[in-house]
């Protein structure tokens, strides 16, 4: 990847339904040319998808909090076809330290963020954080300018 290919990214990064031709303009090169180079991307791995992101208070989910799980081994399996099931369950990463599991969680409302930890507890000791606001939101690394 050169910096024209970053320059790509970056500006996908920041609307993925940005015209070819408004991205040739800023990278000084011809829409097929722009696009031969975003196919590479695709084909190489680094373009993954392309997705709509929303609101999640426009759609009625005005919680969002962070769940710390302590899983044990045998619990593990179990308890990722859980989560894989929960629609509300927005990520999930197996992490290292004190605890094995971080959720993501969107809820309308604290009881329903309520009820779930405890649908969760019974797979072992859980933590949770509610957010109060977002400083950055979701970013993909390397895609932002001067980085």
């Amino acid at each position: 990847m050169d910096a024209i290919d970053q320059k790509i990214l970056s500006l996908l990064g920041e609307n993925a339904r940005i015209p070819l031709k408004h991205i040739a303009a800023q990278v000084f090169l011809s829409p097929p040319a722009v696009s031969a180079r975003i196919e590479r991307m695709e084909r190489g791995g680094i373009i993954t998808g392309y997705r709509a992101t929303v609101a999640p208070e426009k759609l009625g989910y005005h919680i969002t909090a962070f769940i710390n799980v302590v899983l044990p081994p045998e619990r593990q399996q179990a308890f990722y076809e859980f989560v894989k099931q929960c629609a509300s369950v927005v990520e999930c990463y197996h992490v290292a330290g004190a605890y094995s599991m971080l959720l993501k969680v969107c809820f309308p409302d604290t009881q329903q963020l309520d009820a779930f930890v405890a649908t969760i507890q019974k797979y072992g000791k859980t933590q949770t954080q509610i957010v109060f606001s977002s400083i950055i939101e979701h970013r993909e690394p390397g895609v932002q300018e001067g980085e």
